[in-house]
């Protein structure tokens, strides 16, 4: 039997991902009026929480079907908002922002389509997926860090957005690649 503890740890992953999806929203406000150091808190605490849950539901074998689906909303959701922000208040190029968000809605599609056409997908992250995720958390942390400290490193933006690019687009390969059958099952007659 859980103890009262034991079961409080079962929900933090599925806490921990229900605030990552509030802080996502939150950042909006505070990019479009320019509140950089406070939207760099903010990112920096749903960037950790991305983390955190994860690791407690492995430590601690805690998994539900509700955080199963919840994590990777929060993480598309976090990811979208953050990344079309950027591109409109111009702290990242667009580019960046199309092949980020292309991605997440490929793999969102696929899935949807799947589900709406009775095909049991169970798509796990894939090792590229979480280095990609990483890669694009941490690029938009120093984006708000170098915003916020007001400075100007030459191509420091350019680079980390070829980067993020780079990982972006092979983490969505991979995916194609793997999961390549479905497309046979989606498109047969």
């Amino acid at each position: 039997m859980f103890g009262c503890s034991e079961k409080l740890i079962r929900f933090i992953p599925d806490i921990l991902s229900i605030l990552r999806l509030v802080l996502a929203f939150c950042l909006i406000p505070l990019i479009l009026k320019d509140y950089v150091f406070c939207a760099l808190c903010i990112f920096s605490i749903a960037a950790i929480t991305d983390f955190l849950d994860g690791y407690i539901a492995r430590k601690f074998s805690v998994s539900s079907e509700f955080g199963a689906a919840l994590d990777p909303l929060a993480d598309k959701t976090l990811m979208t908002i953050s990344y079309i922000l950027f591109a409109i208040v111009n702290f990242i190029p667009m580019y960046v922002t199309f092949i980020v968000v292309s991605r997440d809605v490929l793999i969102l599609s696929v899935v949807a389509i799947c589900r709406a056409k009775g095909i049991h997908l169970k798509m796990k992250p894939l090792m590229s997926s979480k280095i990609n995720t990483t890669i694009q958390l941490v690029f938009l942390v120093l984006v708000l860090a170098c915003k916020c400290a007001d400075l100007n490193i030459p191509y420091c933006i350019e680079v980390g957005a070829i980067i993020v690019s780079a990982s972006t687009i092979f983490s969505g390969a991979e995916y194609v690649q793997k999961y390549f059958w479905i497309t046979a099952k989606l498109f047969k007659r």
